[in-house]
């Protein structure tokens, strides 16, 4: 039987913004604004943008993992790979400010070896963002954004972890002629310190306006474990595979974090701080209102020590007329 699927709050709130759009058109762009400039890709729940816009963002992740992985019993084989679908929506309230929802969706698990086949729904993350600099004539913004991460998703892929988690950030964005330069740098701080792991991050992007509709990029991320959580290998062991504890196992085990999605919150996890990866991909402005993204992504440190090998990711940003 075929399950039934419930839609996140803001699935709701993106759908009433599209149906605005189609009513009243699409934005209309003004020569001193920074409608030129184009969003990050990759990395969609850290790597912001630091402009107050309105949007709606539906994104598709096909994500690849790594052959084998490294744990405190040595390197486990997992392989096979994630689905990951989610929309984000931003509505802005002035130049300077914006209400952001950053990060939901469904994801469906399908390692080759060693844990079982597993889907569920991701947490739900929303905050608000406010440009402290906002320069068209410089093509400067420096924004910051405080998000709140509900444990509201499912265990079954390693999400609802402790009481959420808070992240601070500090987004920027500067334009030299066809040039963009933007980034994200923040932190990731838990409210249960035991359940999940404290983090800094940083993401990295980097484009040119081609033409007027095609935006080449490469965007860096980079994932630091400050302080890991106390979660360890329930009673069951190994025996947890298949059951409700397997989260609490790959936890328990494993010597990373996991990549951006996931905060495992596990005891040895900082044996292996640092994740580092790569994306390369395009922006296609197919109208003044819709762009779509893709890009491919790798891992520059071990793969091993992580949960990507590689992904591919898909979006289309939308531009709300308000």
């Amino acid at each position: 039987m075929m399950k039934k699927l419930t839609c996140p709050n803001w699935f709701l709130l993106g759908f009433l913004s599209l149906t605005l759009l189609l009513v009243n058109g699409p934005r209309q762009a003004s020569a001193d604004d920074f409608d030129r400039y184009i969003m990050p890709v990759s990395n969609p729940v850290y790597s912001g943008d630091a402009r107050n816009i309105s949007i709606i963002r539906p994104i598709f992740i096909y994500q690849n993992l790594p052959e084998e992985v490294q744990t405190i019993v040595g390197k486990v084989p997992v392989d096979g790979n994630v689905k990951v679908y989610a929309l984000q929506a931003t509505i802005a309230l002035s130049d300077r400010f914006s209400i952001v929802a950053v990060k939901d969706g469904y994801v469906d698990c399908n390692p080759r070896y060693t844990l079982s086949d597993h889907d569920g729904y991701a947490d739900l993350a929303a905050g608000l963002q406010y440009s402290f600099i906002y320069d068209p004539t410089s093509s400067f913004i420096l924004s910051g954004r405080l998000v709140y991460e509900l444990p509201t998703g499912s265990d079954k892929v390693y999400q609802g972890n402790g009481d959420g988690n808070l992240t601070p950030s500090v987004l920027f964005l500067k334009g030299i002629g066809d040039l963009q330069l933007s980034g994200s740098l923040g932190f990731v701080i838990p409210m249960d310190s035991s359940a999940e792991n404290t983090l800094f991050y940083d993401a990295w992007h980097a484009s040119y306006a081609v033409t007027d509709w095609f935006f080449p990029l490469v965007e860096l991320n980079h994932f630091y474990i400050l302080d890991s959580g106390d979660r360890d290998i329930p009673d069951s062991g190994l025996g947890a595979i298949g059951t409700k504890a397997e989260d609490d196992l790959v936890a328990g085990i494993a010597e990373f974090n996991g990549c951006d999605l996931i905060n495992l919150g596990g005891s040895y996890n900082d044996n292996n701080r640092s994740l580092t990866t790569l994306a390369i991909g395009a922006r296609f402005r197919v109208l003044e209102w819709l762009d779509f993204g893709a890009a491919y992504e790798f891992a520059l440190t071990d793969d091993s020590k992580g949960m990507i090998d590689d992904r591919y990711q898909l979006d289309a940003v939308v531009s709300l007329p308000f």
